[in-house]
Parts: C-alpha cells; structure tokens; sequence
C-alpha cells in the first residue's frame, strides 16, 4: 500500500469558501496526517513564524497551511468547534485523532509577538507535530519492517528535545523526546557518552530507541531494589486529588499518599500544597507484599538527604531534581498601572478552558459621548482597514486584535471565541454609588498589588531555571564542540589513509603493467577457477574482515545466490573497483546497507515516478538497488532480488540511467 503523499508545499488559504473547507477536513474522521495552521498577524501580509521552516522541520509528516487574518479567519472559526480557532498570529496543530475536538488543551495554541519569536514557537510546532505523529503510528518502529536492522550509536549531546548522535557506521541521526518517555524531558534520560541503539529512520535519520526502553514493571523492580525503607527519595506529582496526591518514583510508577500522611491540619487544600509536575521529596514507609508506600509529613522537618534518583537507562541521568529552593522577592517597585510581563504560555491541561465572559465579562455600554474627553476612534478591523468592528447578526461581534492581546496576557493558551456575546442591555444599568465604586477601586488596587507579586515570584523562578537551562546548554555546547574537532581530525586522518592507499593501488598497478610488458608472468590474486566460487571467497574475506569478532554471531552473511547475468556485468562494467562492489555486498548480506545514507538503498520501482510500483517477480521476489558511487558521471549501482524467506539472489552491476533489473 502506498503512503499518502504529502503536500511539499506551505498551502495558502485565500478565500472565505477555502476557510470553511479547511475547517471541515480538519474535523473529518479519519486525515492521514497532522495539519499546522499558522495564522497572520492582524495588519500583516505574512505570519512572525516562517512556515516553511516548520515544512522543512516536520519533513514530511504535517502539512503546513497560513491563514490570514480578518475575513478569511472569520470564516475559519465560525466552522470550528469552540476554543479550537487559529486567528491573530496565533499557531496551533491539529491532531489526526480529534480529541482536540473536545478537549481543545490537547492541541496547545502557541502565540508569537514578533519574528524574533519564530525560533521558539517553531519548535514548539514541531514537538507537537511529533507527538501526534508518534500517536498516529506515522514515525516509529510501528511503520518500521519486522527485520529491519539494528542501528547502533554514541550520545554526543542533549539539545532541548533532540539528543544528536553518532552512529557506530560513521552517520549522524537524532533522538527525539517525543519517541522516548511521554512527560520526561529528554535531558532526564540521555546523557553524553551513553550507548543507544534503535531502529532508524534513513529519511529523517531519526532513530526509534523505544524497544531498549523499560516498561513500568521492570522500573517498579527497579525502584524496589534502588530505595530501601526509610530513605528519603524523589518523586513527581502526577495529580493532585481532594484526599490525595499521586506522586511517580518512575513513569508509570505511581503511588497514592493519603492527606493523612502529608498533613495534619484538615484546613490544608492539597491543590495548595501541590502543582502537577513539581518534584518532591518523599520518605518510603513499609507496605504489605513488596509494594511501594510513601509519606511527606516528616520530610521537611528531617535532616535527611534524598537520595539520587533512578537513571531510566543504564549510564543516564538521575529522571528528576530537586530544584534548589528559592529566595522570595522583595516588595514589587511603586510603577503606575498594571505591571506587564513578557507572555507565558499557559500549561496544558483537560480542564475545559474558560468562557470569554469568564475573562472579559459583558461589554460594557456606551455612556453616550461625554464632551470632556476626546472622542476614541473605533479598533481597526482584523483585515487591515480601519472601520468599525464586524457586527455578525444577532448582535455579535468578532474578537479583536486587542481582544486576543487581553486574553493571552491574562494567561491563557485558547482564543476568545470570535462570537461574543453582546451586552447592548447593560446600557440601562443604572450608575453605581460613589461608596460603593471607591470600595471596588479598594479592591482592585489590593488585586493588582497581588498580581504584581505573584508576577514577580513567577519571573524569579523563570530566571533561575533558564539559568540553569542556559549553564546545562553551554556545558553540552562545548562537548559537541569538542567531538566535533575530534570527529574532523578523524575524517582528515581516514581522508589521508583513503589516499595512501589509492595511490598504493595506483602504483601498484603500474608496476603490474611494466612487468607484464618486460614479459614477466604476474600470478592473479585468485584462489578459484570459477569465477562464482572466487567470488564467495573473497565476500567471505571481506565479511572477517569488516564484521567485529564482537558483532559476527549477530552480523552473518545471508544465504544469497548469483544470478545468471551478475558476475559478466561486474566484469563489463567499468568505473568501479571490484573491491567496492565486495564490500557493499557484504553491507547487503548483513543488513547494514539500509542504515548507511551514502548508499542509498530503495526499491527498483516500474517507472521514475515516486508512486510507481516496485519492480517484483511471480516467485514474491522484490527488486532492490544500492549505490556504489555517488556525485560521479554515469554512477554505478548494484541490483538485487529479495526473496520472501530472506535469501538474496545477485542481479547485475549497472549504470545510473540502466533501470532493469
């Protein structure tokens, strides 16, 4: 079956009539792929988030889509279900299985300010696109074949949710944290100099590390074996309940403490006392059966250290830290108005979002004009021209600009939805008390002044975590700096070896020549006298010689046979050494080919067409080509039948517009 194909372009919404389209396909059942909406700024031709970038980002796994704002995502909106539009430079992706439908939190809108912000929400973009492709089975060892190959490797280094590493064939790939624990940074789990290996992804160069991860049974054995009873240990809190708190030792590895064994005060609120995600410190208490208890009440008050906690993979990093704790700020500086603060995005979470009523409340009346102050123009409209605000029949308005402006500053991760709810009545509403307004004005200073501190203590705990983020980053920096000079005096010593030894060759073959004329009998390196029979030898020799003594009982040589018309094209076609066609043999019959980038293996298919079908036989047999050269004139490549049961059967060597098999 052939994989949808992906639209390798950014699509441009134009119309009101394309709009109300997207909507309804992103809503239909059953779409192959993620869909990035990425929308302008009101008063902008072009969005601050460059979304060709994100096309080239996904590689093939989403299809980007730029909506305008004004008009055009008007229409979008009134087609989507509530809280769930994209308007106002604003950035969403929408998941294949529609559970953003209903929880709207699942799909997280992403806001950017300025272009400076492209490289922020960009990558944001792209987790998400992972996560729901992870979810859809269109990356992973899901879509991988049952023999495909192992790819070892070496971690050089963690970078936000991608760890670079290098592959034990020369090549480079990446792990993504979207393909390793669900809810666990990927810095948590890799660290430099660890072994990986996985399946991989020879497009993408993604390698699939998820089948030498543990399940939750052997991290609960671990977790019994690691923290004895009486210590003191690390978990995370995973959900905050009225007479509970779950904390996990390990992912899947949740324990239920009681309000009895974290408070004694029945006044305490728990969701007070807890944030889901934060890492706390908790002592293991005995349990019946072998099983996992845990209790806070005493953990402030001791003196005892947590230990470390568990590393999920041999070699890595403890999973959590205990951040340390943090000094509290000092009384806010006196500034006039509310203080501003660089926009946060809001966690995700299943709650439902709140209302725009919730934010906004009802719009106030018009006073009528009042000649002691200056008349106030109305809000341009999305579109661009200025005018009055689009007034939809039954007294709604579309949100504006200024709208998505104050609902985001107010923290939230959803759009105002674009019809909201008029208040033309509130226009009777009598003028309040001077008491009683004072008396609000009392309280609204009060709420502001606690804003401004709760603002302050939220900016303090980002400065210290970016700057043990920015301290994490320089340190992993200069290691990929230094591997990376390591590597480049690597190649430049394998370059210099490749040269000696050509020209070792290239002499070599001279002074077989000069012999051969001053009528000396050279002998031939051959060991056989059928030409097949030496060709078994010398695939052998060269399987001893480039297999590992390590690594031969799980590398051997697939059962292959040579076919009619092989051995007189390696003779007949010139260009190409014969001890290049031995060696990628040897990465053929061992499996190593498919993971080797340089040599390029796909289907022989029917035609140049990406959808035409692969060449196969009526005996099952399927057509493969590799590459023997590359960036060379008339490029070499090797054609081989791949039988049902595994065994190779070797067609011919041939050029590179030679497409028979």
């Amino acid at each position: 079956m052939t994989e949808p194909r992906v639209p390798a372009r950014v699509r441009h919404v134009a119309s009101e009539d394309q709009a109300r389209e997207l909507a309804a396909a992103l809503q239909r059942p059953g779409r192959d792929r993620p869909v990035v909406v990425i929308s302008t700024p009101a008063g902008h031709d072009a969005p601050f988030v460059d979304p060709q970038r994100v096309l080239d980002d996904v590689a093939g796994l989403a299809e980007v889509v730029v909506i305008p704002t004004g008009d055009v995502s008007w229409a979008f909106s009134s087609g989507m279900p509530p809280d769930t539009q994209v308007y106002g430079g604003a950035s969403r992706v929408y998941g294949t299985d529609l559970e953003w439908v209903h929880h709207p939190r699942r799909s997280p809108l992403h806001f950017a300010y300025s272009d400076d912000e492209d490289a922020r929400v960009r990558e944001r973009l792209v987790s998400d696109v992972m996560r729901f492709a992870v979810r859809a089975g269109i990356v992973g060892s899901a879509r991988s074949a049952p023999d495909e190959a192992a790819t070892d490797g070496k971690v050089l280094g963690v970078l936000g949710t991608r760890a670079l590493i290098s592959t034990d064939d020369g090549g480079q790939a990446t792990v993504a944290e979207e393909l390793v624990f669900p809810d666990v940074a990927l810095a948590r789990v890799l660290a430099p100099g660890m072994r990986v290996t996985g399946v991989l992804d020879p497009v993408r160069r993604l390698l699939d590390i998820r089948a030498m991860l543990p399940d939750v049974d052997a991290l609960r054995r671990l977790v019994n074996a690691t923290y004895r009873v009486g210590q003191v240990v690390l978990g995370r809190v995973e959900a905050v309940e009225h007479d509970a708190v779950r904390i996990a030792l390990a992912p899947g590895v949740v324990v239920r403490v009681r309000r009895g064994e974290i408070t004694g005060n029945d006044l305490d609120l728990l969701s007070d006392l807890f944030t889901r995600g934060e890492v706390v410190a908790a002592r293991r208490i005995p349990a019946p059966l072998d099983g996992l208890a845990l209790r806070l009440d005493d953990v402030d008050e001791s003196e005892d250290e947590p230990v470390p906690a568990i590393a999920l993979l041999d070699g890595g990093p403890p999973w959590l830290e205990l951040l340390p704790p943090l000094t509290e700020p000092g009384p806010p500086p006196l500034r006039s108005g509310l203080p501003s603060a660089e926009p946060v995005e809001a966690p995700s979470s299943d709650d439902s979002p709140p209302t725009p009523a919730d934010l906004f409340g009802s719009r106030p009346a018009d006073p009528g004009p009042d000649r002691t102050r200056p008349e106030r123009a109305e809000h341009p409209r999305p579109g661009g021209d200025s005018g009055a605000v689009p007034t939809p029949p039954g007294g709604q308005r579309a949100p504006t600009p200024g709208d998505v402006a104050a609902w985001h500053a107010g923290g939230h991760d959803t759009l105002p939805s674009p019809a909201s709810p008029s208040s033309a009545a509130s226009a009777e509403t009598p003028p309040e008390p001077s008491g009683k307004a004072t008396r609000d004005l009392s309280l609204s200073l009060d709420a502001a002044k606690a804003q401004v501190s709760a603002l302050t203590k939220e900016l303090l705990d980002d400065k210290v975590k970016r700057r043990q983020v920015e301290l994490e980053v320089d340190r992993l920096l200069g290691r990929v700096g230094e591997l990376t000079e390591r590597l480049e005096r690597s190649e430049r010593r394998a370059e210099q070896q490749a040269t000696a030894l050509r020209k070792a060759r290239q002499e070599a073959a001279r002074l077989r020549r000069r012999l051969g004329d001053a009528g000396v009998e050279v002998p031939e390196d051959r060991y056989f006298v059928a030409d097949e029979d030496q060709l078994r030898f010398e695939v052998l020799s060269e399987w001893a010689r480039a297999i590992p003594a390590a690594e031969k009982a799980g590398r051997p040589l697939a059962e292959y046979t040579v076919g009619p018309r092989f051995l007189a094209s390696l003779t007949d076609v010139e260009g190409v050494s014969r001890d290049r066609v031995v060696w990628t043999l040897v990465m053929v019959l061992t499996g190593l080919a498919p993971g080797m980038n340089g040599l390029q293996v796909h289907r022989l298919r029917t035609g140049a067409g990406g959808d035409d079908p692969a060449r196969h036989r009526d005996d099952g047999a399927v057509c493969w080509r590799v590459s023997l050269q590359v960036n060379t004139p008339s490029a070499r490549r090797l054609h081989y039948w791949k039988l049902p049961g595994g065994t190779y059967e070797l067609s011919r060597v041939v050029l590179h517009d030679d497409v028979e098999p």
